[in-house]
């Protein structure tokens, strides 16, 4: 208690003792607050890099997978690179300087990675970014960096639409077609047409593909197939005529047969759930996409129902497509 006593005593005298407290406590404290607000100071700096990199690296990886289909990386990596030293002078790739001496690494350099996997295309940027006051604790420098990834969907080129069954009672009339850039109509480029010739069986008829074999897209902004359906088993211009069973159209001006009675398309959410894709019915809801339902990684099998007997499907074809990248619907994934 005593020892206490006098350690309290000597402390209360010390901060009476005015002479020369003032100056020790600020060769102690002012070094802290120094190092303390020059690390916000450096910290701030390298949160504004930070920031300015991110935004050259989601540039870089954007350009390059505007272009990448997972086997051209050379040709991605350069749109990348062409994309970064635009941005910044003196950008190092890390591949070309990884062998450098520690003399070489300079504060302040802009260094670059460019890799993928499949379809993916990732850029990552380090910088060393100089310090100030932190040179005061001896931090002469902060790392900051990045990554960006992105991802460049499959687009079908060219596509070989072939039927392969239809069935039912009604007729029914598949279309490809395109949205050409700028056009407000849409392009046909081939029909699938069924025409029922007896109602035995559930329906039975024949089917015909214009034109055969592989359909070239050509450049586009939306690909779509489009169901025409007429229910009483004959065109539009025609009626439909039944007889022990057999079906027989002829020419007719009534109204009633002048237009076909329903329309499904791919890209109709309302009736996504009409398609069938390797067996597995589309969720209602669905825009199909692209790259999933065009058979860009490999053939797929189709089945189309036309009024929602979901058990027994009516109209089946196979799609296989030759795809390319499409920079349109490249996207940051990362």
């Amino acid at each position: 208690m005593a020892q206490r006593s006098r350690l309290l005593q000597s402390c209360l005298d010390f901060a009476a003792d005015k002479s020369g407290n003032f100056a020790m406590l600020t060769a102690v404290v002012l070094p802290v607050f120094l190092v303390a607000a020059g690390s916000a100071v450096d910290f701030g700096v390298a949160r504004s890099e930070r920031t300015n990199l991110q935004d050259i690296a989601d540039g870089a990886v954007l350009a390059g997978g505007g272009v990448f289909d997972g086997t051209n990386f050379s040709t991605a990596k350069a749109m990348a690179e062409k994309f970064i030293k635009a941005q910044s002078t003196g950008a190092t790739d890390e591949e070309t300087s990884q062998n450098a001496s520690s003399e070489d690494v300079k504060l302040g350099v802009l260094r670059y990675k460019i890799s993928a996997v499949d379809k993916t295309l990732t850029v990552a940027m380090t910088e060393t970014v100089p310090t100030t006051l932190m040179k005061i604790a001896a931090i002469n420098s902060v790392n900051v960096g990045v990554t960006a990834s992105a991802l460049s969907p499959m687009k079908p080129e060219k596509i070989t639409f072939t039927p392969t069954k239809a069935q039912g009672w009604y007729f029914k009339k598949i279309s490809i077609l395109v949205l050409r850039k700028g056009a407000t109509t849409e392009e046909l480029l081939g029909t699938v047409t069924y025409q029922p010739t007896t109602q035995t069986d559930g329906g039975q008829g024949t089917y015909v593909a214009k034109p055969a074999g592989v359909i070239d897209l050509g450049k586009y902004t939306n690909l779509a197939l489009r169901m025409d359906i007429k229910n009483d088993g004959c065109d539009v211009g025609y009626k439909a005529t039944v007889k022990n069973s057999a079906v027989t159209c002829n020419k007719s001006t009534k109204s009633a047969d002048q237009s076909y009675n329903s329309v499904l398309r791919t890209d109709d959410p309302a009736t996504s759930n009409h398609l069938f894709v390797d067996g597995k019915q589309v969720p209602l809801g669905v825009k199909a996409s692209l790259e999933k339902y065009f058979g860009c990684t490999q053939k797929q099998e189709h089945a189309w129902e036309d009024g929602g007997g979901w058990d027994r499907q009516d109209f089946f074809y196979t799609v296989t497509a030759t795809c390319g990248a499409d920079g349109t619907y490249v996207r940051l994934v990362k």
